[in-house]
């Protein structure tokens, strides 16, 4: 209802200048509308080409000339970090190179180390083991010599007793047969 209302206030005010109709529209005002025309073009035209295009071509040409300069410096930081990149390879490739040096080297020195404890330990096995035979020895030959003294003592023993006199160890011994075919061979 209300939207009604100002419709048709609208249409009372708009109503006078409906009838006398459009100025612009008028034939008579055909002339002076073209004066002005080119009058405002010609102004504006000239207040373009004279202040507006040249500050829009310097602004234009410093942004083109902003753009040429972060390419170029963005190029050379990429040459910058590609030689980096080579650099750091090569020293990567020289590091791994010198690191195998130095393992075999340590490889090489610590195979000689364990060849020296090695030959050093057997020789110290060879002179441990010839200690030990020659202690075996001497307790064969410590065993050899008890086992026939208690032998003869034992023959002494066993003769007394068989004979019912006391026989010595000694001619217990000198009448043995193992003694006599010891002295034969």
């Amino acid at each position: 209802m209300k939207s009604l209302r100002y419709a048709l206030l609208l249409t009372a005010i708009a109503a006078p200048a409906y009838a006398e109709g459009i100025p612009q529209m008028d034939q008579t005002w055909y002339a002076n509308q073209l004066f002005w025309l080119a009058i405002s073009f010609t102004l504006l035209y000239a207040a373009v080409a004279r202040f507006i295009a040249p500050t829009a071509a310097k602004i234009l040409g410093a942004r083109e000339q902003a753009i040429n300069e972060a390419i170029s410096e963005a190029e050379r930081a990429k040459r910058e970090a590609e030689s980096t990149r080579l650099g750091s390879e090569a020293g990567g490739e020289s590091a791994r190179a010198k690191a195998g040096e130095i393992m075999a080297q340590a490889a090489a020195t610590a195979s000689k180390e364990a060849s020296d404890a090695l030959a050093k330990l057997e020789v110290e096995l060879a002179h441990k083991a010839s200690q030990a035979e020659a202690r075996i020895v001497d307790a064969r030959a410590k065993a050899t010599a008890n086992m026939q003294q208690a032998t003869s003592d034992l023959a002494a023993a066993m003769a007394s007793k068989l004979l019912g006199h006391d026989v010595t160890a000694e001619e217990a011994t000198a009448s043995s047969p193992i003694v006599n075919l010891k002295k034969a061979s």
